[in-house]
């Protein structure tokens, strides 16, 4: 993309250090117009960029976000959002609008919620984490900005850490609890650690990560622990082995979870035993299954289900009822059995 109106003053110092003339004149002049006709607006582009980094690049200039559209209008689909600390590289610009590309998005962004040029480097100085990596041995961390200060830890070659504002000479190592030690400048390349645009696909699939992150955290919330002898806990995995010891540890888990949530609810009765052997309830206590799993003793994961249930883990939130899933019961399905 190459802009009208460069600066005289960039063009001719670009001009200097390619030909390495040191003043213009009329020869001067026409060796200049020769060689702009035969750059390309690629190569002016590229000459640019290297005399200034942010030389078509942009900033998000947000507090949070702002959406990137399918066309220069504010009416067009949504394609993707830009957020706070994102940059992106200039495609094409018309009328208060620019054509951006930034991670997998390629599409418009109004120029007021943009950031160009200087405004660009400022935002993000605010809003972008400097990363240094280290390009000597054992670079030396120091508790204050001098060389007389203590060296309190050592860095190696090619590590990357976290760096603040530069003075002096010494950069700043921001550490996570907020304490500040310092580090040389020379021994370090510093970058700025840059975000990208997200296409709404990705934003949505995201989204829809963290909504099952947080029923996953409601539905394993530990609901507390509940006393019970070995012979209880043996009976619990008996009958967790009998209804789920085909199923993966998350479903034995779940069945041995219903069992206590009937304990703690009050509408059952209020023990392990009274539980299971209540009638109507659970099929393998009336059938012998159950007694049969108690005379060999049941494996391993089955009795750490029990105990786990016991303890108060759950992978099933509250539930008190579980069912094939070929039931069509709605609920909490892990496995071949659906919990409610």
């Amino acid at each position: 993309m190459c802009k009208k109106g460069l600066s005289v003053l960039v063009l001719l110092s670009l001009w200097m250090c390619l030909t390495g003339f040191a003043s213009l004149g009329e020869e001067g002049k026409d060796t200049w117009n020769s060689m702009m006709e035969q750059l390309s607006a690629e190569e002016i582009d590229q000459l640019l960029a290297e005399e200034n980094e942010w030389y078509g690049k942009v900033m998000a200039n947000v507090e949070d976000s702002v959406t990137i559209r399918a066309e220069a209008s504010s009416d067009s689909a949504a394609v993707g959002k830009m957020f706070k600390g994102d940059a992106g590289e200039i495609l094409e610009q018309q009328e208060g609008w620019t054509r951006i590309q930034s991670g997998d998005v390629d599409g418009w962004v109004s120029d007021e919620y943009l950031a160009f040029g200087k405004d660009a480097e400022e935002r993000a100085e605010e809003d972008v984490k400097k990363i240094a990596t280290v390009t000597a041995d054992g670079l030396k961390v120091r508790d204050e900005a001098n060389t007389d200060s203590p060296v309190i830890d050592l860095i190696g070659h090619g590590e990357q850490i976290e760096v603040g504002e530069e003075e002096d000479g010494w950069l700043q190592v921001i550490y996570s609890d907020g304490e500040i030690d310092y580090v040389s400048a020379d021994y370090v390349e510093v970058s700025y650690n840059y975000g990208e645009a997200k296409t709404m696909e990705q934003i949505e699939a995201e989204e829809a990560a963290r909504r099952a992150e947080e029923e996953k955290a409601k539905r394993t919330k530990n609901l507390g622990a509940i006393a019970a002898s070995t012979d209880e806990v043996t009976l619990l995995a008996a009958l967790i082995q009998s209804e789920s010891g085909n199923q993966p540890y998350e479903g034995q888990l779940g069945v041995g979870a219903v069992v206590m949530n009937r304990v703690r609810s009050g509408s059952y009765p209020n023990t392990i035993q009274g539980v299971i052997s209540a009638p109507g309830q659970f099929g393998p206590a009336a059938t012998g299954k159950v007694s049969a799993i108690l005379a060999s003793g049941p494996k391993a994961s089955c009795m750490q289900a029990a105990q786990a249930a016991i303890n108060g883990e759950t992978t099933v939130g509250t539930a008190t009822h579980f069912r094939s899933v070929s039931s069509g019961m709605q609920g909490i399905a892990i496995g071949n059995h659906v919990f409610w």
